[in-house]
């Protein structure tokens, strides 16, 4: 009777180094090539036409905006007051408002001209929308809003 039993030999179980070797590798030229190249980053080297754009002795003409400041005049939300540029007070007319817009158009304001609207918390927003159908009705078409 032959014996079950089988001499076995211990087999040595190793990974296979190349596949790592390589990728050692790889990560190696990444770290070293990386750095070098991040001083250059974001800048492009441009040649653009000297004789158009900007001229930079030219003034840059900031426009200052007019402001309709509308306030609460209390009456349970029904009353409201304008001021127009923080000087000009002209009470609830609307129509004044829109009169005064359309005096700064004559007066050669562009429509992209900015129009600030600055209500305050208690204003009802039918006086937010009177206040800009006058700028509008006054030609101007920059119109912003401020956040109460």
């Amino acid at each position: 009777m032959r014996s079950t039993s089988r001499t076995r030999e211990k087999v040595k179980l190793q990974p296979p180094m190349t596949p790592m070797i390589d990728c050692i590798f790889q990560l190696l030229l990444f770290f070293i090539l990386m750095p070098s190249s991040a001083g250059r980053e974001g800048y492009l080297t441009t040649n653009l036409p000297r004789d158009q754009g900007p001229n930079p002795k030219e003034q840059i003409k900031i426009l200052e905006r007019i402001k309709i400041d509308l306030l609460d005049e209390g009456n349970e939300g029904e009353g409201v007051s304008i001021v127009l540029n923080g000087t000009q007070s002209l009470g609830d007319n609307f129509e004044g408002l829109r009169a005064a817009l359309e005096g700064y158009r004559a007066q050669g304001l562009q429509p992209t001209h900015p129009i600030l609207i600055a209500p305050t918390m208690a204003v009802r927003h039918k006086f937010v929308v009177r206040a800009f159908d006058a700028a509008v009705t006054a030609r101007f078409t920059n119109i912003l809003f401020a956040v109460p």
